[in-house]
């Protein structure tokens, strides 16, 4: 487990103590012409997040977003002094806060909804990153065009070559590179199988309520 230093309980403190300002930017890719499946997911999931929480947020769309992140993935927000990327990171910097969405979860619960982000992570990211860089069709007809239609040629082909290599590998060290379609299909219809008997006939996963104004 990695050592936490003075410095970054400090600055955590510092934060804790800050309330949530009015002006945070969350930063994203172009939702008409250049945003992808899985990063398209990825905002809207922390987007969702933050107005469950009644977080007052503003959205910046940026060509290069990707970029601007600190981890090199998007959504990530700018908040005060603060530069915070992809939901997990973002939901802990809300609970540094005190704000979160849990707080009113048993143990089991908590242990239980981990798991089941676990379950989406593993799969329907997974699937998404696949349908959108690996299935050949997908690829040229959207991926392609909408992952270089912010670029100069040839930068942009060079920039969707570079980016395919890096989420194939990425798929081949999880064995989902060498799945076929139909299996890929499959395990989504299991994952959403599992997320419907979970949810049943309740408005919510876990707990009664959003939070609260």
């Amino acid at each position: 487990m990695p050592e936490v230093s003075l410095k970054d309980t400090i600055i955590t403190s510092l934060n804790a103590q800050e309330p949530w300002p009015e002006n945070v930017k969350l930063f994203q890719p172009y939702e008409v012409e250049q945003i992808l499946l899985p990063d398209n997911a990825s905002c809207l999931a922390v987007q969702a997040f933050l107005k469950m929480c009644n977080l007052p947020f503003e959205v910046e769309m940026r060509w290069n977003a990707e970029f601007m992140s600190p981890s090199g993935r998007v959504p990530f927000i700018k908040c005060g002094a603060f530069v915070v990327s992809e939901l997990e990171p973002i939901v802990q910097f809300a609970a540094n806060k005190n704000v979160s969405l849990c707080a009113r979860l048993s143990t089991e619960e908590r242990a239980e909804m981990r798991a089941y982000m676990s379950l989406i992570t593993n799969v329907l990211v997974n699937a998404e990153l696949y349908i959108s860089w690996v299935d050949q069709d997908t690829f040229n007809a959207v991926t392609r065009v909408r992952n270089s239609s912010v670029y100069p040629w040839p930068l942009g082909w060079l920039q969707t070559r570079s980016k395919r290599a890096s989420v194939i590998k990425r798929l081949k060290a999880l064995h989902w590179h060498d799945k076929t379609l139909d299996q890929v299909l499959a395990d989504v219809e299991q994952c959403c199988n599992s997320l419907s008997q979970r949810l049943g006939d309740r408005d919510y996963f876990f707990g009664t309520r959003r939070k609260s104004t």
